[in-house]
């Protein structure tokens, strides 16, 4: 079997000070005969930016999208995408050298796959006071990882996206956009639609990239208060996968305390930044993240 053309799709929205070194990094790898970049409803100029990079790199394919979401431009690029294999990098994903040409090498002897490759947490150094939504992101990640060494079939039931592909082809078929409810967790309802339909997960870590992931504080609340709601639409629109229980269930009991009260905890990890208790910072962090999913959770209950 033949190694398979690939293309890159990269949705986007607002991130254009990152733009020129992710896409730069795609091309290095002459493998992608195309590299479509979605422009979700950008305000910050980065539809220009990527016209000016065209002139110099006719690989790259603009595409511009009225802001519907992430799920939305993946599709919308997918769409305009014309290799046999599509690369789904996020737009603050940094590929590492030959990316595509290793995904393409991953499906030239497959089918019906979902090959998911590594994308390790660029956390900033030295640490600041607020910078604990990298450091926690990071320990989430490298946790789900681990998972997926130890269970293959939880690549796609737990699907964390951001460096995927896929056939077009199951691609297309399955959809890339969101369901109903879903303003988080749209990653984990794509790879519960491919489960669905039949594909497999793989988990490659030699095909790496790095996450430049940033996040504010408030940024970080909003998330999980987004993915407490999330949760309960999950359970509806994939039972046969996912049970809806309430993120406090099984936490201690002080922790529902902070939830009718939630700045006073917000505050405390404040402090704690500010003094550089960093583990102080961190513990309470998590404490927050589970009040947070708690309150979205329980504002849209599971029916």
């Amino acid at each position: 079997m033949t190694t398979p053309s690939v293309s890159v799709v990269i949705p986007t929205y607002n991130r254009g000070r990152h733009l020129t070194e992710i896409v730069a990094a795609v091309a290095a790898d002459p493998c992608p005969h195309e590299i479509v970049v979605v422009v979700d409803g950008s305000t910050d100029g980065s539809l220009e930016l990527l016209r000016r990079l065209a002139v110099d790199e006719p690989r790259i394919v603009p595409v511009w999208q009225g802001n519907r979401g992430q799920g939305a431009a993946r599709q919308a690029g997918v769409e305009r995408a014309t290799g046999e294999v599509v690369l789904l990098l996020d737009d603050d994903v940094l590929a590492g050298p030959g990316l595509a040409a290793g995904h393409a090498a991953a499906h030239a002897h497959r089918r019906g796959a979902v090959v998911l490759g590594y994308m390790p947490t660029r956390r900033p150094e030295p640490r600041r006071p607020g910078d604990y939504p990298a450091w926690l992101y990071a320990e989430d990640y490298e946790r789900a990882c681990g998972a997926y060494e130890q269970d293959p079939g939880s690549v796609i039931t737990h699907l964390w996206a951001g460096n995927v592909s896929l056939r077009r082809a199951d691609a297309l078929a399955v959809g890339l956009d969101g369901g109903p409810g879903l303003v988080r967790h749209e990653d984990r309802a794509f790879g519960l639609r491919c489960a669905r339909a039949g594909l497999t997960g793989v988990f490659d870590r030699s095909l790496a990239a790095t996450h430049l992931h940033a996040q504010s504080p408030a940024g970080f609340a909003r998330q999980f208060r987004e993915q407490g709601r999330s949760r309960a639409a999950l359970a509806r629109l994939f039972p046969e996968y996912v049970t809806a229980v309430d993120p406090l269930a099984q936490v201690p009991g002080f922790v529902r305390l902070f939830v009718p009260v939630p700045g006073l905890l917000r505050g405390a990890v404040r402090i704690a930044g500010a003094v550089h208790a960093w583990g102080a910072e961190t513990a309470g962090a998590r404490v927050l993240r589970q009040v947070e999913l708690a309150r979205g959770f329980r504002a849209q209950p599971p029916k």
